[in-house]
This record gives C-alpha cells, sequence and structure tokens, in this order.
C-alpha cells in the first residue's frame, strides 16, 4: 500500500540534483546563518559537506558515501567533524527549527517527521 502525496507536494525521490542546485542559494542563506555556531573554519566547510551529501541522490547515506560525494578520500574528516568539533547542539537546534518554522509557516501547516531509518538485514 503506498502512500499518495497532495497535488503539488514534492516527495523526497523528486529532489535531484538538479532540485539541490536550484535551491542552493537557500542552502548557502541557511548555512551562513549558523556559521557562528561553528567557530572553525573547517566545521562550517563540514557542515556543508554533509548537508549537500545528505541532500543528495547518493543511496545510502552512509559515512563513505558522503564523503566520496563530497569528494573526500575516506570518511575520516566527516567522521572527526560530527565526534570532535566543537558547536553549541542547543544553539544550532533552535536556530533551525526557527528557520523552518519561518520556512513552513501556514495556519494550516502540519509537519510530520519520520525516521524510519534504513532496513537491516537479519534479525
Amino acid at each position: 500500500m503506498g502512500l499518495t502525496l497532495p497535488p503539488g507536494t514534492v516527495g523526497t525521490s523528486e529532489l535531484g540534483e538538479g532540485g539541490i542546485r536550484a535551491l542552493e542559494g537557500e542552502l548557502e542563506a541557511l548555512c551562513v546563518s549558523v556559521d557562528d555556531v561553528f567557530p572553525r573554519p573547517a566545521s562550517r566547510e563540514n557542515l556543508r559537506a554533509m548537508v549537500r551529501g545528505l541532500l543528495s541522490e547518493v543511496p545510502r547515506k552512509n559515512m563513505w558515501q558522503l564523503a566520496e560525494f563530497a569528494g573526500h578520500p575516506s570518511p575520516d574528516r566527516l567522521q572527526g567533524f560530527l565526534a570532535k568539533a566543537a558547536w553549541d547542539a542547543d544553539e544550532l537546534r533552535d536556530r533551525v527549527r526557527t528557520f523552518a518554522v519561518a520556512a513552513l509557516a501556514d495556519q494550516d501547516a502540519v509537519l510530520i517527521a519520520d525516521e524510519t531509518g534504513d532496513l537491516k538485514k537479519g534479525t
């Protein structure tokens, strides 16, 4: 049983590389709005690489594929960013929430987030 989206709704499978490029200005504006949360320039670059990779058509969003998409020889740089880089997670969350609320603001709007994850093999 498949889910039918209302007319005009963009399903995640419909946002290809061209769609991401069309949104580049908005994506960069969002990243700029949180740049000061990341004190190091390398962290800001890694943030952009992660976001672009997560929005890309990369079929599996694991660190190896995200690193490859970003042009890195291994996932070490992105793993280090997530594991060791310093940033204020609460401040980042609050700013992204503010951005999302402003972008989705409508009297009748409803946002449903469903993180079902990847299907795993085995039991």
